[in-house]
């Protein structure tokens, strides 16, 4: 847009002048035609506003949709229930009351001797491969 000036006023005024006295010197029979070619032209065309909301709407719910389906993927997972002819086998127990699988893990978590060999030099290519 081009910036308002302090003298924008006279020059809207002298520009009506103008467009009034080119209005009077034009005859009634173009007027009429003008107005009769402007009236099948708004008729002809389409309705902007009609087709525009629904495709908004559209492309709004479809990214909606979309995101609800991406988020969806994202959400913890709960454990399927297993069928009830298939039976997990039990831990074996121990002698002082802790089942096997809870021992093992119990003495990776306390060994220091793991946490030293995965400083050491004989892990990091391991590490790599």
């Amino acid at each position: 847009m081009n910036p308002h000036t302090p003298d924008d006023g006279g020059f809207d005024a002298q520009a009506r002048t103008l467009h009034r006295a080119s209005l009077a010197q034009m005859s009634p029979q173009a007027m009429a035609r003008l107005r009769a070619a402007r009236h099948e032209a708004q008729r002809a065309a389409p309705a902007s506003g009609d087709a525009r909301p629904w495709r908004w709407l559209t492309a709004t719910a479809f990214t909606a949709v979309l995101a609800v389906g991406v988020g969806l993927q994202f959400l913890p997972q709960a454990p399927t229930p297993s069928s009830p002819g298939v039976t997990t086998p039990a831990p074996l127990a121990s002698t002082d009351g802790e089942t096997l699988d809870e021992t093992a893990a119990g003495t990776l978590e306390e060994d220091p001797d793991l946490y030293l060999w995965l400083a050491s030099a004989e892990a990091q290519p391991l590490a790599m491969e």
